[in-house]
């Protein structure tokens, strides 16, 4: 297989850099890596095993703090600030990720989280997705809140005025997915998922208005809907977990009942406007910097808690191929078959767009090294 005329990008995390310093983008070059994407913010305190480093092999990320120094007077008139990581002694580590990938000939990239943070959704609830039954999640933010948005695009201004980047990758945009299981062995089944992943907060009532929806009607037949499910005993659910995972059940609730697809697109249409109005910042300061969002894969669940299939995330491949944004990240962290299947679908899907599309693979965890080519 001839790899000669391929482009590769690789995802870095802070801590490698922090503990592994410049000699970590020697090895990047030497591995033939084109472009890196470096990870100015984690949403959840995600613990990581890196036996690389026996001085930090086990290391939890600050959850919804940023691994570069913001200039806070950018932010003085929102309610929230960004707030700096406290882990590594107030080093810039954006800021040296981009110095040590020029300087080895590597293209540099900033990879930020952009509806999801633990910090603020937890500090902040109003700024919080409110589900059916108002209540705040306390992971995802509401990308039809006019605070979140600001607060989004100045962060987006920041890193793409400040540091010498080539990409701006947006991630969770929204991918807001219930997870399947709660606590203390209760299931969800794909029904209610979908719907009480929708935001009925009043910024997302007047956006959908807007659009010809009427959200809190929608929302009181939603939970109708899930009453419905209410009524199933928890032991039967459990018995049928393995079948309730994905978009199963989806399909039948799309046909009895159009008005969700309304509201999945009118989803998309929100995340749509909020790509254009980032496009415009960056146009502003630098509009040389390519724009990416990262997808979880377009027919394969997903790889996170959530594990949810793109168009129950507002994610369809098809709706962003004209959207204002360069590149689709597909996020494949499954076997060589996936990646070949979900990368042709992807592909397929946005071929008379203008996107490009990237292709993720698992490099760490259960891949063997020696499976790398094949996927």
């Amino acid at each position: 297989m001839d790899f000669s005329n391929d482009s590769r990008w690789i995802c870095q995390f802070p801590p490698s850099l922090a503990v592994e310093g410049e000699s970590c983008y020697t090895e990047m070059s030497r591995m033939g890596t084109n472009r890196l994407l470096f990870c100015t913010m984690i949403y959840a305190p995600y613990r990581m095993l890196m036996p690389r480093y026996p001085q930090k092999a086990l290391y939890s990320m600050e959850e919804g703090k940023y691994f570069f120094l913001p200039e806070s007077h950018r932010y003085r008139d929102l309610p929230v600030q960004p707030t700096p990581s406290t882990d590594f002694d107030g080093r810039d580590l954006l800021a040296e990720a981009v110095h040590g990938a020029r300087k080895a000939g590597i293209s540099p990239g900033a990879w930020l989280t952009s509806f999801a943070s633990g910090l603020l959704a937890k500090s902040h609830p109003q700024w919080a997705i409110q589900n059916l039954y108002g209540s705040a999640d306390r992971l995802f933010l509401c990308f039809n809140n006019p605070e979140v948005r600001e607060y989004t695009f100045r962060v987006c201004s920041e890193i793409a005025g400040r540091y010498e980047i080539d990409e701006l990758m947006l991630d969770k945009i929204p991918q807001h997915c219930i997870e399947s299981e709660c606590m203390a062995g209760g299931r969800l089944d794909p029904v209610v998922r979908t719907m009480a992943s929708i935001c009925c907060c009043p910024h997302c009532t007047a956006a959908a208005a807007v659009d010809g929806i009427d959200l809190q009607e929608c929302r009181q037949k939603a939970i109708m809907l899930c009453a419905e499910f209410m009524k199933m005993s928890q032991h039967v659910l459990n018995a049928r977990g393995y079948e309730l995972l994905g978009d199963t059940g989806v399909p039948l609730l799309l046909v009895d009942h159009p008005w969700v697809l309304d509201l999945l697109r009118f989803r998309i249409n929100a995340v749509r406007g909020v790509l254009t109005e980032v496009r415009k910042h960056l146009n502003d300061i630098r509009p040389d910097v390519k724009l990416s969002i990262a997808f979880v894969p377009p027919i394969t669940s997903g790889h996170d808690a959530a594990q949810p299939r793109s168009w129950l995330a507002a994610q369809s491949y098809a709706g962003y191929k004209d959207a204002d944004a360069d590149i689709i990240h597909s996020v494949i962290h499954q076997d060589p078959k996936s990646v070949e299947y979900d990368t042709r679908r992807a592909v397929d899907a946005v071929a008379d767009g203008h996107v490009e599309i990237v292709t993720h693979v698992r490099a760490c965890g259960s891949t063997n090294p020696l499976e790398i080519g094949d996927l």
